[in-house]
């Protein structure tokens, strides 16, 4: 009996000592509660005026949705995990003087100042199944020539079954001027910083109006909604089929407005993690309010993409492409063509690099009734020391009109380009003093034309300082 009774005590001591550790290596610790998703750890905000990629930590465990998008499909490429934190909202502000000078394209050529003051908010909110990412800008545009909103909202939200897929998202924009150089520093986006949850935006260049040739100063809107669905055929192929409605409208000027209706589908093969291939096929369709008239653009094309994650990224498209002009101001005829568009992303220890090229078909930037455009872009980023970034960014488009010789209207071409130098000085995280210098030109060239101002060209000087203060993001549950 005595001896039972000691074993019993034994035993008893046992258990005491290793409940605890046996408990908390049980599988109800180990899982959170359902519906709940853990928050991940806070990361300050992206350095205003810097793309992701360069503020990309490659230490960081913090997986945010992108490197597994279809080529097929109407998102970018990306450098895949690591972007930025999740479950956060981020409000920034900007504040930034501009003085220009030189341009009769733009609407000035004294020296002129302006004035932008702009909020930015940033909501990155994903789960297991679905994620919706937000960026806002707005705010004004302030000088003696006009005053003038400014409007950015771009937003895209997933959600995933088994094997499908459903994307919704929207770009809408109210500008006073053309979103190509847009600010004297590149564009809207390193004006006030890129959002920390995907480099540049978050749907494809090819998608929406396009604004390559400079205007005068005018207000327009432009808004591109779009919609796709993937399905995943098996763990190494996926078919997508996406569809996309975008208009451009000036308003008060007599400019062109044009609507796009735009239908993609495509299938997808992994050859190996880091590579994969894909078979498009797409439908373009411009109208334009003023005009009877239609413009049809079909596009197939074989697509190729390599992805080393957190640190190279690039993909190309090519294919022939069949343009159908439908009107009386065009005639009915049919064009062959080809359609090319690719890009590059590059992290580097001390910089990165962001690369894209697009030759395709677009509504023609309000000037041109259709166009023949093709748009490069490229920003390079360096760290100069722990508070010093340099950036450097170009752009040249050139525009082609489709209108047949011996047309009702003048054939025209148009060629312009934008160059940046910029210097930002961080005082910490998310606030950014900044100098910047853009110059911009733009070169009309007519086939047949007697007006005095044919083959001319023009270019604009902008010196900008600004100042962006971010605030600490907010972690949502």
């Amino acid at each position: 009996m005595a001896k039972l009774i000691h074993v019993s005590y034994c035993v008893l001591i046992a258990v005491i000592l290793c409940a605890p550790r046996a408990w908390a290596q049980g599988p109800d610790a180990a899982k959170p509660e359902p519906g709940v998703q853990p928050v991940a750890p806070y990361q300050p905000p992206l350095a205003a005026g810097s793309t992701s990629i360069l503020a990309l930590n490659p230490n960081s465990d913090i997986p945010v949705a992108g490197d597994n998008r279809p080529l097929s499909g109407v998102q970018d490429q990306t450098l895949g995990t690591n972007l930025g934190a999740r479950n956060v909202l981020a409000p920034s502000f900007t504040a930034a003087s501009e003085m220009g000078a030189g341009s009769t394209a733009s609407g000035f050529s004294q020296p002129s100042a302006f004035y932008l003051l702009l909020a930015t908010l940033d909501l990155n909110h994903a789960s297991d199944r679905s994620e919706l990412l937000v960026h806002y800008t707005g705010g004004g545009m302030f000088s003696s020539y006009l005053n003038s909103a400014v409007q950015e909202l771009q937003f895209t939200y997933n959600f995933k079954w088994q094997r499908w897929t459903l994307l919704v998202g929207d770009d809408a924009s109210y500008l006073s001027e053309s979103p190509f150089g847009f600010g004297g520093v590149g564009g809207l986006g390193l004006l006030t910083g890129d959002s920390p949850f995907g480099p540049g935006g978050p749907l494809s260049s090819i998608l929406g109006p396009n604004q390559t040739i400079p205007t005068i100063i005018v207000p327009r809107v432009s808004n591109t909604a779009v919609a796709q669905i993937e399905y995943k055929l098996s763990p190494r192929s996926s078919w997508t089929a996406s569809g996309s409605y975008g208009t451009l409208n000036f308003l008060g000027v007599d400019f062109i407005n044009s609507a796009e209706t735009l239908f993609q589908t495509g299938y997808n093969y992994s050859l190996n993690p880091r590579s994969s291939i894909a078979v498009i096929y797409r439908f373009d369709e411009f109208r334009f309010t003023q005009f009877a008239q239609s413009i049809e653009n079909h596009v197939m094309q074989i697509a190729y993409g390599r992805n080393v994650t957190g640190r190279l990224n690039w993909h190309v498209a090519a294919g022939p492409s069949v343009v159908m002009l439908r009107g009386p101001l065009t005639g009915y005829g049919n064009n062959v063509s080809w359609a090319v568009d690719g890009s590059l992303n590059y992290k580097m220890d001390r910089g990165a690099l962001q690369l894209s090229y697009d030759h395709v078909v677009t509504g023609g930037s309000g000037v041109l009734v259709g166009a023949q455009t093709g748009q490069l872009q490229a920003t390079m980023e360096r760290s100069l020391s722990p508070r010093w970034q340099g950036t450097a960014s170009l752009g040249y488009a050139t525009n082609g009109s489709l209108l047949p010789p011996g047309a009702s209207l003048e054939r025209q071409n148009y060629s312009s380009w934008y160059a940046v130098a910029r210097l930002d000085h961080q005082f910490r995280p998310g606030t950014v003093l900044f100098v910047s210098y853009e110059a911009q030109l733009q070169a009309l060239n007519t086939a047949a034309c007697g007006a005095a101002n044919c083959g001319g060209t023009s270019i604009a000087h902008e010196f900008s300082v600004g100042f962006n203060f971010g605030l600490r993001p907010i972690s949502l549950r």
